[in-house]
């Protein structure tokens, strides 16, 4: 009974692990300048109301140890991202966390989708 307990427990963790995308934290690593003019970047009105990003970023700096930094016009922030499939998670220090689909992802331009939303809304180039 241990044994098949103790296979369970490794073949779970592994599992969970192997989630996590080594070639996009390869790719996302390093500073990120705000630039959203792309074909491809919309803010869709819904019912004739603009949406918005929830925080909005002029630029983003993720590092190795999966901490990030990043600012705006009117704060600096600091936190943890994790990279999961398609998915990029930000946990910000202020405990609040936001998950983006990462629409496209290249040596040189970061795209993400909040969620809810229609069509990627975020886009940044790589400094």
């Amino acid at each position: 009974m241990k044994n098949i307990t103790i296979l369970i427990i490794l073949f779970s963790s592994n599992l969970f692990y192997s989630q996590f995308n080594k070639k996009v934290d390869d790719k996302i690593e390093g500073k990120w300048n705000f630039n959203v003019f792309s074909d491809s970047i919309g803010f869709p009105m819904i019912d004739g109301i603009k949406t918005e990003n929830k925080i909005s970023l002029e630029s983003i700096e993720f590092k190795k140890n999966n901490i990030f930094k990043a600012n705006n016009k009117k704060e600096k922030f600091n936190g943890k991202w994790y990279a999961i499939g398609n998915n990029l998670i930000l946990n910000f220090n202020s405990t609040t966390s936001i998950l983006y689909e990462i629409m496209r992802l290249n040596n040189s331009r970061l795209e993400l989708k909040e969620e809810g939303m229609l069509t990627s809304n975020l886009g940044f180039d790589k400094q």
